[in-house]
């Protein structure tokens, strides 16, 4: 039985990129940007109930939204961040894909997400664990502001900066 010869190209830095790695790695690209996608949306509904919970702290529709859309947001952050992490951390930096600058910049970044996180009580709406006073919800409501802002500026950051730029390593002859 003949072995399957798999081609390979070389890289900018001069190390073998596999055919099976190409599409293996347009494949991530792709899925992040529809989770960008996605995670815009929710996003949005964050910033807007955070801001809806910060004008009026006592009202409980406002704080229930709250940790509604906190709830979908953690679902798969950090699977998502994870995935980031190893094609831009591993990959991308194996590969040269993004500037110094940049990587400082994603890894400040990153360190604001996890202490803004870290700052949230452990809240789910199946546990009665929420913010139980006015300040306490109101610093909530900033918490989830400043988290919906970080997140905005990574989504934004990486569908125009780093993910470009990891495709120009992939296909870059």
């Amino acid at each position: 039985m003949d072995a399957m010869q798999v081609t390979t190209r070389m890289t900018p830095c001069f190390s073998q990129l596999s055919e099976l790695e190409v599409p293996m790695i347009n494949s991530i690209v792709t899925c992040l940007g529809s989770e960008h996608r996605k995670l815009n949306e929710h996003i949005l509904q964050l910033a807007f109930a955070a801001t809806r919970l910060a004008s009026d702290p006592d009202a409980p529709a406002a704080k229930q939204r709250a940790i509604e859309v906190w709830d979908e947001i953690r679902l798969y952050l950090w699977s998502h961040l994870q995935m980031e992490d190893e094609l831009v951390f591993a990959w991308g930096e194996a590969r040269h894909a993004i500037s110094s600058t940049l990587h400082d910049t994603l890894n400040t970044e990153r360190r604001e997400i996890r202490k803004l996180v870290a700052a949230l009580p452990a809240l789910s709406s199946e546990v009665d664990s929420e913010p139980r006073t006015a300040g306490g919800r109101a610093i909530f409501a900033r918490t989830l502001l400043a988290l919906a802002q970080t997140l905005d500026s990574h989504v934004e950051r990486y569908e125009g900066e780093v993910l470009p730029s990891i495709l120009r390593a992939l296909f870059q002859r």
